[in-house]
């Protein structure tokens, strides 16, 4: 299930209450400071549900959230821990006694139901990933030590737990309902990781770190398909595991890894050819810059897995057509190449 806000279709006067009632949705009744003029409020948020899980990708002007020492909690309010992902704009969080300044692509972590102030400058834009403090299980004094605590995406980790958030807030049509679930313990196992390794327990983030690495592998490359050194030593030394744990790890979930990134890099192809934006970009390049070295060998790998050529794609595309047919619309299983 996906909530959407955008104050944008309303009108002046109700945009306040609008991004209020949604401040209150996820933190209970806090105080909210917004620019006085209500012409110039703007906040779009959409929330989907992964399991336990709340993922909310957000843009909006607010200038500052607080949870005074003396607010009441309100009874129906969950205790949950925010995962804070700042994709722009600068924001500054202050939690027991410890204060942080967030840029792109740092992570901050906040207790909702404990006194808390969190300000914005400017727009910003930001994935906010909830978690029960109660399924997250991890044990209060913990918490109380990484609470509003910068955490860059210098580690691994903490950058494959990034692009997997930022990925469930936004491709919203890429799973269904089901599998969207299937998500949430990774999310959960992802956070406990970055708490733990944050605060330098390793020790504690070892389990986490084995349960999520089939997601982080498959997040790293991802990130890294268009890059044609993507080896499997590459990510196996990235993760800090041996080629043969890699592939084990795959294999347990039925992914053979030349295979599966091929596929990807396949995918990206054929959409940037059925894509009136990539006309002007010749069939050679757009293979080269999806890791194809050889444009023969592109031309052979492309029909083998879609039955047509690349260029049948673009001439369909310029006629008007959708691009491939539904008989044609994926990979075709067992295709194989001399290269990923």
């Amino acid at each position: 299930m996906t909530d959407r806000l955008d104050v944008a279709s309303l009108a002046p006067g109700d945009r306040a209450d609008a991004i209020r009632a949604f401040s209150w949705s996820i933190n209970g009744r806090i105080e909210v400071d917004l620019p006085p003029d209500p012409n110039r409020l703007k906040a779009h948020a959409t929330t989907r549900a992964v399991g336990s899980v709340k993922v909310s990708e957000i843009g909006w002007n607010v200038a500052r959230l607080r949870r005074a020492a003396a607010a009441p909690v309100d009874e129906d309010m969950t205790p949950q821990v925010l995962v804070h992902l700042q994709e722009a704009g600068v924001s500054r969080f202050q939690q027991g006694g410890r204060q942080s300044v967030t840029r792109a692509g740092d992570l901050a972590v906040i207790e909702n139901a404990k006194p808390y102030e969190a300000a914005f400058h400017g727009t910003m834009h930001s994935v906010l990933v909830r978690v029960p403090t109660r399924v997250l299980g991890l044990r209060p004094s913990l918490l109380d030590q990484v609470t509003a605590v910068r955490i860059g995406s210098e580690r691994p980790v903490v950058g494959a737990a990034a692009a997997l958030f930022a990925r469930l807030a936004r491709d919203q049509a890429a799973f269904d309902e089901a599998e969207t679930a299937l998500f949430a313990q990774p999310c959960v196992d992802l956070i406990r990781a970055v708490v733990s390794m944050t605060l330098g327990r390793d020790d504690l983030a070892r389990a986490p770190l084995n349960n999520t690495l089939l997601q982080r592998v498959q997040e790293y490359v991802r990130l890294h398909l268009a890059e044609p050194d993507l080896t499997a030593a590459r990510i196996a030394a990235e993760h800090q595991i041996s080629v043969r744990q890699l592939y084990l790890t795959l294999s347990r979930a039925g992914i053979t890894l030349g295979d599966w990134i091929r596929t990807q890099r396949l995918e990206e192809c054929k959409r940037e050819l059925a894509s009136s934006a990539y006309q002007l970009m010749t069939i050679e390049a757009i293979a080269h810059r999806w890791g194809f070295a050889s444009a023969p060998h592109f031309s052979r790998v492309f029909k083998a897995a879609y039955g047509v050529s690349p260029r049948g794609v673009r001439s369909q595309t310029r006629g008007g057509e959708s691009g491939l047919s539904p008989a044609t619309g994926s990979p075709r299983r067992g295709t194989s190449a001399d290269s990923f």
